[in-house]
């Protein structure tokens, strides 16, 4: 169904799930890794984290033909304790196989109150906030890491380090909604690729350009290097998410991890989750209620200048995910006609999709 405004289109939940289901049952994805898929880049859209949402099935699209991402494989645990486990995900659909080790590390903590799963040899998995939600739904405190190709420069350099290595957090509170925090720590090709599909600039302290300047340009930018966010803080969070996601693995991290535009070779970027029973701490009810806590007294401190409230993290997508289930997905015209594009250079069948 078509938006109100002329440069959008807007889909239902329902209908970003078909779109998604669609295009990778066309490539000959198991059902059961394709509902994984769908489902993380529908729950980024409705979140509002549009940069990782429904029109990326066009990323999975390509890296499947290139052999890249390649379906139907099945994870290897290759190493296993009570509360660990360190896993092979043979270069198969991230999504399907990060789900796995979520639920890995959710039933070794409901044995043991913590379970750590490492996940090498893997592929892109999406928006954490998608797997930490998970965890905080089964009444623990989930945290999750994602290594990725470095494009992102150090704090002071002018030279890509380490990926964009996105760190997740969530915990449980009365409401149902989690207490949930998702940011990558570099600034994320992704946000910048829509921008240059829909014609916009980027902010200033994102990215420099291939001679290392500073540029608002997202075409430059995407040529260039990132930067990270928050500076130092991000460098250092940045570094530890490669510890979490690929060093404790034995797999690549940092510059090791190979170039995601090289669609020829696995790419080899790791996940890493950790799952925390409050049970076997203080109890779960009272992790709940300090939680709530937490997040009470934040909201009730007063506001600055400039500022309407104080939020915590996961309000806002808390309220866009409730604003877009009532009101469907916005997308750029010229953003989803890019991607029908790029879905069609793969060999796709896009016609039912291009009269939205």
């Amino acid at each position: 169904m078509e938006s109100d405004r002329v440069d959008e289109i807007s889909l239902s939940a329902d209908e970003g799930a078909g779109f998604c289901l669609d295009m990778l049952g066309q490539l000959s994805v198991p059902d059961e890794e394709a509902r994984a898929c769908a489902d993380s880049l529908v729950d980024a859209s409705l979140r509002g984290v549009d940069s990782h949402g429904v029109t990326m099935v066009a990323i999975y699209a390509e890296r499947i033909r290139s052999g890249q991402i390649r379906p139907g494989r099945k994870w290897i645990v290759r190493r296993e304790g009570p509360g660990s486990a360190l896993c092979d995900g043979q270069q198969g659909v991230g999504p399907h196989h990060a789900s796995a080790a979520v639920d890995l590390a959710v039933a070794k903590a409901r044995k043991h109150g913590l379970g750590g799963v490492s996940l090498f040899d893997g592929n892109y998995v999406g928006a954490l906030a998608f797997y930490v939600v998970r965890v905080a739904e089964a009444g623990m405190l989930g945290l999750c890491t994602a290594n990725s190709t470095p494009r992102v420069a150090p704090f002071g350099g002018r030279e890509g380090l380490h990926g964009t290595n996105p760190i997740a957090y969530a915990a449980p509170r009365s409401d149902g909604q989690p207490l949930l925090f998702d940011a990558a720590t570099g600034h994320a090709a992704a946000r910048i690729g829509q921008a240059l599909d829909e014609g916009k600039s980027i902010p200033e302290g994102t990215a420099l350009d291939q001679e290392g300047e500073p540029t608002t340009d997202a075409a430059a930018a995407l040529e260039g290097t990132l930067l990270p966010v928050g500076g130092v803080i991000g460098y250092g969070m940045g570094l530890l998410a490669d510890l979490l996601s690929g060093g404790l693995a034995g797999g690549p991290c940092g510059a090791d991890v190979p170039p995601v535009s090289e669609t020829s070779l696995p790419y080899g970027c790791g996940f890493f989750v950790l799952a925390i029973d409050p049970e076997r701490f203080g109890g779960v009810d009272i992790f709940r209620e300090r939680t709530d806590f937490l997040s009470n007294s934040a909201r009730n401190i007063s506001p600055a200048r400039g500022f309407k409230e104080v939020r915590v993290p996961g309000d806002g997508a808390a309220r866009k995910r409730v604003e877009r289930l009532c009101g469907g997905i916005p997308i750029r015209r010229n953003r989803w006609q890019a991607t029908l594009e790029r879905l069609a250079g793969c060999g796709l069948d896009v016609a039912a999709w291009e009269g939205k």
